[in-house]
């Protein structure tokens, strides 16, 4: 595998190619960038570069070529394979392609592929020294040219054969003189197992050699000279020679006629079949309802080429999956993704996409927690191969995230974005993991990045519609205008999606109504302009009721639309009725864990809904395993029980792995054992919490001021001070840590002033939070 050198760029030269690139990523400026990064052992940045490349000229070969250098430099030797087996998908006879992928087939033991390939490369140009130095590295023989030798026309038309055998039999020659003879009458084909009377007895008797076109040399009538003698001496040999020369000179080109238009139906048919695939393939990355859609037909096209075809077979399993499970396809993109799943196992060459189709199917038909076994353990065994799939790690932590384990979730999703780095459904899955998180920073950075890589992508505008309605003070106008954009899109979103989009409306409407109550008149209409939100409440409530109507009606069996509709009374304080519509929900799926979480958090809400909360948690605990995210929601619930015993079990069962990271339940234990002064084991579990609490500025400043009070409640108010002043830091928001550090500082007379100041502060962000009382005796208020 050589490559050739590539001189040291200067670091202008450098800016000036990722200039170029930048300005236009579909050009062919990712070649001599990816090669520049590949030189100086930027190995990541020449990954995506070759990348973006693949995705814009994905019927070169070159791009993919660079990609397996790239994988090969790092020693990652099956990877750098499927990148130059790729390149030959694209460009069959490419000899970069064939030398590159037989040098890997040989170096990871594939000895006879490799050599095949090997040797194709030496054949489309013997001339090239790379070639020929493999070959004889690995002590290949390279072909030699052989003899000619004439070959059976392939499948010649009979009025082709009866011509040429009049042509043939034009050459015979008289016994009578070395003259030719007149023309004779053609003679009959002996049978095949009948020898000719011509050949000598020892050539009847030799064993049957390899078949070849047998000319026609019997003796024929001469109908011009009866009274001549026949004579089969040396002139007939003679004439037999001649006959033969004739009759190769005619069976090479049928031969070569035959075989050439074989081969070009052949080439055809290759091209026609990986330009249907290719552009299912773009658009399955598409992931919008209409992609999806224009996906099959195109996968279709290939299936009309080649039924056998065990990948569009699978573009179409995973595309129906889809269309049923989360666009509402009903029965027909249900038994439609089964028929193809069946039909891609049956080809015995299983891709990526049939095992993400199965693992969807499964999920979606009820067997969430089988899709998810199968599933890890092929994800596993194929990084154990040195070949993980971005589309798997992708279809792992979407199921994982469906059945409540968002942390594993949000990890398996980042492993996918490494893996594929432009991919708008892998960011889409971050969105929706961080946003049940509660990292809505993170979450919108990953709906943003979405809709970077596919402009105006239907569920990443849906899930930044729901992300920023779940703020304290969203931007309403924001939200207006992306669900309008996706409620009069074309073409349109899913049916699902649209229904989906009519309960935000409805979310939306309810919200902004209610913020309306405290504001002026003056500011009130220009809200109302911003989002069409009517300022006559009883218009608001039709609006709100005609948007639910219209989404349970464009999708009756959308369990999702039964959560949205929850979360608004929730927002509204309505916890029963809240509680009620997130049961419908289950009721319509209950294999679902989230659903059982979200009517936990419903449950919570209300006095006294722990204990039927705790039966929602053990119930999805049941569905999905044992998920550490719900053993601490259970916890949680047993904790507002008061039963501090059954909460702390729970909370030591979520970190039983010393592996794992979960300080939501550390904090929680941290927070019971100094509620029971048990200060040793309280600051161990806040500190291990405050660590892991990474890139969470809330949580770190909770489980900080948890910590602080531990501090506080040893007397050691030297680093009770120290660490309410990191909860600070961490983030200046966080209420609560204002109210504790008043109380600390309250205590020394020299400290009044700054406690009075910390008490205000703490006043002015939650002025009716759970302290407000006891902040206002310290603020002197």
């Amino acid at each position: 595998m050589s490559t050739s050198p590539s001189k040291t760029l200067s670091p202008a030269e450098l800016a000036k190619l990722e200039h170029a690139f930048a300005s236009d990523p579909s050009s062919a400026a990712y070649k001599p960038l990816a090669e520049a990064y590949l030189s100086m052992g930027r190995f990541m940045e020449a990954m995506v570069v070759c990348k973006k490349g693949v995705k814009a000229h994905p019927t070169a070969a070159d791009p993919r070529l660079l990609l397996a250098r790239v994988y090969a430099e790092q020693g990652k030797d099956k990877k750098a394979l499927e990148e130059a087996l790729g390149a030959l998908q694209v460009q069959p006879e490419d000899k970069a392609a064939l030398r590159l992928a037989g040098a890997l087939q040989l170096k990871t033991g594939e000895t006879e592929p490799g050599k095949a390939n090997l040797l194709k490369a030496f054949i489309a140009d013997p001339g090239d020294p790379d070639t020929v130095t493999l070959l004889q590295q690995h002590k290949i023989e390279p072909p030699r040219p052989a003899a000619p030798t004439p070959v059976a026309p392939v499948a010649p038309a009979p009025s082709a054969v009866q011509q040429s055998a009049a042509s043939l039999s034009q050459g015979a020659v008289s016994a009578a003189s070395p003259e030719p003879a007149p023309a004779p009458k053609p003679a009959p084909r002996p049978a095949p197992s009948e020898p000719s009377r011509a050949e000598p007895a020892q050539q009847r008797a030799a064993p049957p050699q390899p078949r070849r076109p047998q000319p026609v040399v019997d003796e024929v009538d001469d109908d011009d000279d009866d009274d001549q003698p026949r004579r089969r001496g040396t002139h007939a040999q003679g004439g037999k020679g001649k006959l033969m020369t004739v009759a190769l000179l005619v069976a090479i080109p049928l031969f070569i006629g035959g075989y050439g238009w074989y081969t070009s139906h052949t080439r055809k048919i290759s091209r026609e079949l990986k330009k249907h695939l290719e552009a299912s393939a773009e658009l399955l990355k598409r992931d919008s309802f209409d992609s999806y859609k224009k996906a099959c037909e195109e996968a279709d096209k290939a299936i009309e080429v080649n039924s056998d075809s065990a990948q569009a077979h699978g573009y179409l399993a995973y595309a129906y999956a889809i269309r049923w499970g989360e666009h509402g396809g009903g029965d027909d993109a249900r038994r439609r993704a089964e028929e193809h799943l069946a039909a891609g196992k049956k080809s015995g060459d299983v891709s990526s996409h049939l095992i993400a189709a199965e693992a969807l199917a499964q999920t979606y038909g009820g067997k969430g927690k089988d899709a998810l076994g199968g599933l890890e353990e092929t994800v596993k065994g194929l990084d154990a191969q040195g070949r993980s799939s971005s589309l798997l790690y992708l279809t792992l932590g979407l199921i994982q995230m469906n059945a409540g384990d968002l942390d594993r979730a949000r990890d398996t999703l980042e492993r996918a974005q490494v893996l594929a780095p432009d991919d708008p459904r892998v960011y889409s899955g971050l969105g929706a993991v961080y946003r049940r998180l509660g990292q809505d920073n993170a979450a919108w950075k990953n709906y943003d990045l979405a809709l970077r890589y596919e402009k105006d992508h239907p569920e990443s505008l849906l899930g930044r519609s729901l992300l920023m309605l779940e703020q304290d003070e969203p931007n309403y106008g924001l939200v207006h205008t992306m669900l309008k954009k996706l409620l009069e899109s074309e073409p349109p979103p899913s049916p699902r999606q649209l229904a989906a989009a009519h309960l935000a409306r409805s979310l939306l409407v309810s919200r902004v109504s209610a913020a309306m109550v405290n504001l002026k008149p003056d500011v009130q209409q220009k809200l109302s302009e911003a989002t069409a939100v009517p300022l006559d409440k009883d218009k608001a409530r039709a609006e709100m009721q005609k948007s639910e109507e219209t989404g349970f009606t464009l999708d009756k069996q959308n369990p999702e639309l039964h959560l949205i509709k929850g979360r608004r009374l929730l927002a509204e304080g309505n916890f029963d009725q809240a509680a009620e519509e997130i049961r419908k929900a289950i009721r319509v799926d209950s294999s679902r864990a989230q659903f059982h979480v979200e009517l936990a958090k419903a449950l919570m809400g209300k006095q006294g809904g722990e204990k039927e909360a705790a039966g929602a948690l053990e119930t999805a605990l049941k569905t999905m395993g044992d998920s550490p995210k719900l053993v601490v929601m259970l916890g949680n619930a047993y904790r507002r029980q008061g039963k501090l015993d059954e909460a702390l079990t729970q909370y030591q069962r979520a970190v039983k792995d010393p592996k794992a990271k979960n300080p939501e339940a550390r904090l929680a234990m941290g927070a019971i054992y100094r509620e029971r002064s048990d200060w040793a084991k309280a600051q161990e579990q806040l500190e291990k919490a405050s660590q892991e609490f990474v890139g969470q500025p809330e949580r770190s400043a909770m489980a900080l001021t948890e910590l602080a009070r531990v501090y506080q409640g040893k007397g050691d108010a030297a680093k009770a001070d120290e660490t309410y002043q990191r909860a600070l830091n961490a983030d200046e928001g966080f209420g609560a840590a204002y109210y504790y550090y008043a109380t600390l500082l309250a205590k020394d007379a020299k400290q009044g002033p700054k406690a009075k100041m910390l008490a205000q502060e703490y006043l002015k962000r939650e002025p009716s939070g759970e302290h407000a009382s006891a902040a206002r005796s310290l603020s002197g208020g």
